[in-house]
């Protein structure tokens, strides 16, 4: 996302080089998948609306696919060092190949300048005001046609920083537990709305920006909603301040007001509470979104991102606590896109959705030949369920149109566009038979006491600290 004015609302060849220097096997986009089109049915030749277990026993345990998409920060950003934090993950995941003798990464992008930055910890919670950023233009220079050279460039010595355990404990508890994806990819390069409308609709219908007052999407083939509703399946949205699906009008949203909308409460505390409610009474609908607030809780810069961690570690707290509940979930912890924020994984070619909808530019601004047809930089995933496999890290390439796939995996849904009817499901996460690996939920360490007043703080000058000199 850009900067507060529109905060108020809610507030995808280069590939192929780096899967020849790694340690596994990259597949295909659509390895796997068959060809199908906009409207077919996973499994054809049984009855939409259900589950037939014996066609995806990976998801036979689970009754509820819970969401929690936070915003704007890159795979690298966040889990860079996780090979390097623990030593069970170091030939599993996917972050920074090789330290130099100072503990940083040697990664490093030129600025507009000719200034060299190498990757460097980010002093604290704190990010820079407006920087780095993730436009259309912005990051399609960052991919520098599959170079991964212009981040630095792009958005600033900003867009080189990254997180590590000093700063999200509970995240990398839960990336050491849980399975990572380390081949998810926002669905497209640009900003958080194409990417939130991808994740429901299978399409950014024709948006690249993230604008104030925000449009009315309508996606010419539907969305996931509409497509719940006309099988019988409950759906809900639990939220701070913005609910995602008033990207298709808020009038969608206050129509389904206390049936399928829950909010706004007013703070991430709240929200957490009125989830902890659902899961209390049995209640929590089959598909849930879970989001925290998008002025001070959503890690967007400049906020405190431990800020938004707390809120999600309450989430999935609340969640282990109802074993009734936990025991037949699949919790997905992700973001919208990369916010900026380098990442040394090229997004690989991708399928434009082929709904007749192609990205909206300003006249004689740059296509980069990209039709929707490159998915965008990876971001931090984690797969959270009772039944996710023990010690695994999934390399399969996934977008958000990937939990559309789940989604129709489990009920026998049809397909929205090309590009979710081509997507993989996440369900290489999960285990097919025996008895559930988290049975019993690990124990987590606790996240720092972090409030939304210290993300206010984080706008004050100085408050994300000194960064390294170029060259450094």
């Amino acid at each position: 996302m850009s900067r507060m004015n529109r905060r108020r609302f809610l507030g995808i060849a280069g590939g192929a080089a780096v899967a020849a220097s790694l340690p596994w096997r990259l597949p295909s986009w659509r390895a796997g998948a068959a060809e199908r089109l906009p409207g077919s049915l996973p499994f054809p030749d049984r009855p939409a609306g259900m589950l037939h277990p014996d066609l995806v026993p990976e998801l036979a345990n689970i009754d509820h696919i819970i969401i929690v998409m936070m915003e704007n920060h890159s795979f690298d950003n966040y889990f860079g060092m996780l090979p390097h934090r623990y030593p069970a993950l170091a030939q599993r995941v996917d972050g920074f190949a090789q330290l130099a003798a100072d503990g940083r990464p040697t990664n490093a992008n030129t600025d507009a300048k000719g200034n060299v930055f190498r990757c460097f910890p980010m002093p604290n919670g704190c990010q820079l005001n407006g920087s780095p950023t993730q436009t259309w233009d912005a990051s399609h220079a960052s991919f520098a046609g599959g170079a991964m050279t212009g981040f630095a460039a792009a958005g600033g010595q900003a867009a080189m920083g990254y997180w590590d355990q000093r700063i999200l404990p509970f995240y990398y508890s839960l990336a050491s537990q849980f399975p990572v994806c380390d081949r998810y990819f926002s669905s497209t390069l640009c900003q958080t709305y194409p990417n939130r409308v991808f994740m429901m609709a299978a399409t950014a219908a024709g948006l690249t920006t993230t604008d104030t007052p925000p449009p009315a999407v309508k996606p010419p083939n539907g969305q996931i909603f509409d497509v719940l509703e006309a099988h019988g399946i409950s759906w809900g949205c639990y939220y701070t301040d913005a609910p995602t699906p008033a990207l298709f009008g808020g009038g969608y949203v206050s129509s389904r007001s206390g049936k399928s909308c829950f909010g706004p409460s007013g703070s991430p505390d709240r929200t957490i509470q009125a989830f902890q409610a659902a899961l209390a009474s049995n209640s929590l609908p089959a598909v849930t979104l879970v989001e925290g607030g998008y002025r001070y809780s959503s890690e967007e810069n400049p906020q405190d991102v431990q800020t938004g961690q707390s809120f999600v570690a309450g989430v999935i707290r609340a969640l282990f606590a109802a074993p009734a509940v936990w025991s037949k979930s699949m919790l997905v912890f992700t973001y919208d896109e990369g916010g900026g924020y380098y990442d040394h994984v090229p997004p690989p070619a991708a399928v434009s959705p082929g709904d007749g909808t192609h990205p909206a530019l300003k006249p004689g601004q740059n296509g980069y030949g990209d039709d929707y047809t490159r998915l965008g930089f990876r971001v931090p995933t984690v797969i959270v369920s009772p039944w996710a496999k023990a010690g695994f890290t999934s390399h399969t390439i996934y977008d958000h149109t990937s939990i559309l796939a789940t989604i129709q995996r489990r009920w026998n849904l049809p397909a929205l566009t090309r590009r979710d009817a081509a997507a993989m499901p996440l369900t290489d996460c999960l285990v097919a038979s025996g008895p559930a690996p988290f049975a019993t939920p690990p124990q987590l360490v606790a996240p720092p006491p972090a409030t939304e007043q210290d993300s206010k703080n984080c706008s004050n000058p100085g408050a994300a600290g000194a960064f390294p000199a170029p060259g450094r």
